[in-house]
């Protein structure tokens, strides 16, 4: 038994499946959810994620998402606080701005994005580059991965270099391009073991623009589907 706001454990064990990747899984305990609580916000949440990630069928992940949304705020609010399971509210809001992006609705993203990070930390920063980028603003979208370096977050400077290398790339700026994606590559010292592969297929796409082919073969090569 749980208290009236906290979550069972075949909730929990159902997001904990989405997460995993195991979506079949998944998807059979949010079905037992909503069989016994056609309201379980936990039920639509996971079958938005098993949609997103398991099936790539993004408008009924955002169908289930916003349903979840709904359920949630309609008990809780929409600026929960403790003893409220707001971790779950938190969870929701980051994923619908995740499928928003793969929707291609990028104002939307933008929104959600600071929806979340107006209530829970750490706030989206140099996340919200990309959607900028892809609205063409990019000054904004420059400002944005600015604001992740000056942070002081090791991930947020990673994340606002590769923004950069795409920023710029888009922009028609390829040494500017080339540069971030070099400064990406260099974080860690260009070791697979401890960054992520999008840093060197980056690089490697930034050199061939620049039409240094030489460089461009460099580095390790991504697994299937990488």
């Amino acid at each position: 038994e749980t208290d009236p706001f906290g979550t069972g454990l075949d909730e929990e064990q159902a997001f904990a499946e989405a997460r995993n990747g195991r979506h079949i899984r998944a998807r059979e305990l949010a079905e037992s959810l909503l069989e016994r609580d056609p309201e379980s916000h936990v039920g639509h949440f996971v079958l938005a994620l098993v949609h997103h990630y398991g099936e790539a069928n993004h408008a009924r992940a955002l169908f289930h998402a916003n349903r979840a949304l709904g359920l949630f705020e309609g008990r809780f609010g929409d600026q929960p606080q403790a003893p409220a399971p707001w971790i779950w509210h938190a969870r929701l809001l980051r994923e619908i701005a995740f499928i928003h992006s793969d929707l291609e609705h990028y104002e939307e993203q933008l929104a959600y994005m600071a929806r979340y990070s107006e209530l829970y930390e750490p706030d989206f920063i140099a996340e919200r580059a990309w959607p900028l980028m892809k609205l063409r603003r990019f000054d904004d979208a420059r400002q944005a991965a600015d604001l992740g370096r000056q942070s002081g977050d090791p991930r947020q400077e990673e994340i606002a270099l590769n923004a950069l290398c795409a920023i710029e790339f888009e922009a028609g700026d390829a040494t500017a391009s080339y540069a971030a994606c070099e400064a990406a590559m260099n974080l860690e010292g260009a070791d697979p073991a401890r960054q992520a592969a999008v840093d060197f297929t980056n690089y490697a796409e930034a050199a061939r623009a620049m039409v240094r082919l030489a460089e461009a073969g460099q580095g390790p090569r991504p697994g299937p589907g990488g």
